[in-house]
């Protein structure tokens, strides 16, 4: 399907409303009346961050602006689409789709454009700010993709490996003690990373795995490996 496939499905629907409908009017793709009532509707084969910038600029001369895009494979449950909504909402414009998996193209309007209330997600930022405060250095760098990344959890662990790396075995109360970590008997147990070995009740030592893991990461971790505060 091509874009100018979509323009005939819109056009129907908007004239069974009642409007008057033109294409291309000064790089606006669809304008369409009714009475005192006009909206600008841009059309794209897929969301991306031209829409964006045309949907914004339609605003400036129409009040009431539509993004116009037709379902993907996913329909309306993806992530993709569900951002999607939540950026056009911000912008104040409304969504119209075009839903060609069927025999019938059939047209819908989402929503419509409304004032933008916006709402904070408190449980996630509880989150966040639980894990910034665990860490106690900084592993990581911003924008790595293929890169290993170190969380709270992650960190935590290290340093309890690197303790029975230096000291041989150990309880979890002494990790605890010495490191001050509350969890490290948790830790020790669940060994998410099969670094840990429990070679006696409540006795445990480093694996393989972890010298493996430590030989790799040196260079990021190195600094810190031995450092008393670790």
């Amino acid at each position: 399907m091509k874009e100018t496939d979509m323009y005939s499905p819109i056009k129907k629907h908007l004239e069974r409303d009642g409007f008057t409908v033109h294409s291309e009017v000064e790089g606006i793709d669809i304008l369409a009346q009714k009475g005192e009532e006009m909206i600008a509707v841009e059309m794209k084969m897929a969301f991306n961050l031209k829409l964006v910038y045309q949907l914004i600029e339609r605003r400036k001369i129409v009040d009431k602006v539509y993004a116009y895009v037709p379902l993907g494979k996913g329909g309306r449950w993806p992530k993709e689409y569900k951002r999607m909504c939540g950026l056009i909402k911000r912008l104040e414009c409304g969504l119209i789709t075009l839903d060609v998996r069927g025999r019938k193209k059939t047209v819908t309007v989402e929503f419509d454009p409304a004032p933008f209330t916006h709402r904070k997600n408190y449980a996630k930022k509880k989150i966040a700010l639980k894990e910034f405060n665990s860490r106690s250095i900084d592993l990581n760098r911003a924008g790595s993709r293929s890169e290993l990344l170190f969380t709270a959890y992650k960190e935590k662990a290290i340093r309890v490996a690197l303790y029975l790396y230096e000291n041989g075995r150990a309880t979890p109360r002494d990790v605890a003690e010495t490191l001050g970590i509350d969890n490290a008997q948790r830790i020790l147990q669940s060994n998410y990373h099969y670094w840990f070995d429990r070679v006696e009740r409540g006795i445990y030592q480093i694996t393989p795995e972890f010298e493996k893991f430590l030989m790799s990461n040196r260079k990021k971790i190195g600094k810190y490996a031995f450092s008393p505060d670790l």
